[in-house]
């Protein structure tokens, strides 16, 4: 009987094991085929803005080098939380994926009393893809030509300049509000829905001043419509070298990154995600779309899923810091 029961017991370790090893390779054949089929990138705000312009570049050469169709879907709504939070819930199988910005990623977390997604844990972060480095502008009417002109004019006209903003607790709002606690000037701040009107309006002199993107405010600068102050990163950016940064124009460390990644459910394999990551850096490289990327005022970068995710640690300790100092609140 003891005969018995040890060669059962040996049977049925045997199969365990057996099992085990065709279930590991039957995984590992899975994650080395993918993508087998069409993958959707998530990006949680409307089309047509610099974040859907990074990941559709990015994505029409992944679909080249990894010989599937790399689909873009638009989830806006609640300041990028609706779509985080559907690629937060969504299944971590290697085919749906989030356009990670630092608005939902490392701003919102601080921002919203409830959030239905945790940022640090519900994601995988696979690679940076751009930085869209800000520039403060002003419309013409403001008599400053230098960020020391600017904060000489609104220290000497309290409560009477409006600054816009793509929404509040937005990188442009916190910009805007870092700068008014740094030069300790009072500005009134305007949120709109959406970066696009916020710059029609300062454009239109409804605004007088606003931290921009580049791709935003580009064309509108080039024209004379608006006047570029300072840039909000670094160094200085190739398309406007004579503006210097914040720093060299005496603000220290005034830097504000906005940028955009990918990143993939929580769980999704870790080979989905590494190859991912490695296609992405590849596509930056392509010399066509770093051109394009930068002549709209993109910095094109990549790096390892873990560089990206300590990247994003530390702009959201930064972010969390401004928050708490400024006393913004979502509404």
């Amino acid at each position: 009987m003891h005969i018995a029961h040890y060669f059962c017991s040996r049977l049925a370790t045997i199969v365990f094991v057996a099992l085990a090893l065709v279930t590991q390779s039957a995984t590992a054949q899975t994650n080395d085929a993918w993508p087998t089929k069409p993958v959707r990138f998530v990006v949680p705000y409307v089309a047509g803005g610099a974040s859907d312009i990074t990941v559709r570049s990015v994505a029409q050469l992944l679909t080249t080098s990894l010989g599937q169709t790399m689909m873009v879907e638009n989830k806006a709504g609640g300041g990028g939380n609706i779509g985080t939070d559907f690629v937060a819930k969504a299944a971590p199988d290697g085919y749906t994926f989030l356009m990670a910005y630092a608005g939902p990623i490392a701003i919102n977390p601080h921002l919203y009393k409830n959030i239905a997604f945790n940022a640090q844990k519900d994601f995988a972060p696979v690679s940076l893809m751009a930085d869209a480095p800000l520039i403060l502008a002003v419309h013409p009417s403001v008599p400053a030509n230098n960020l020391a002109e600017l904060i000489a004019y609104l220290k000497a006209n309290p409560d009477q300049v409006f600054f816009g903003s793509s929404g509040t607790g937005g990188a442009d709002h916190l910009a805007g509000e870092l700068f008014r606690l740094q030069a300790g000037v009072r500005i009134n701040h305007i949120p709109f829905k959406g970066g696009a009107q916020a710059v029609v309006d300062l454009v239109a002199g409804r605004t007088q001043m606003e931290f921009l993107t580049i791709p935003g405010g580009l064309s509108h600068i080039r024209a004379g419509r608006l006047k570029a102050i300072a840039l909000a990163s670094s160094k200085r950016f190739p398309l406007f070298p004579d503006v210097p940064t914040m720093t060299e124009a005496g603000m220290k460390d005034f830097e504000i990154h906005n940028w955009y990644g990918i990143s993939a459910p929580a769980g999704t394999p870790a080979p989905i995600v590494q190859r991912l990551s490695r296609a992405i850096h590849e596509a930056i490289q392509d010399p066509n779309l770093r051109t394009r990327f930068q002549e709209i005022g993109l910095v094109p970068m990549a790096n390892t899923p873990e560089e990206f995710a300590a990247f994003i640690q530390r702009d959201s300790e930064k972010w969390k810091k401004i928050i708490q100092d400024s006393g913004v609140t979502a509404e």
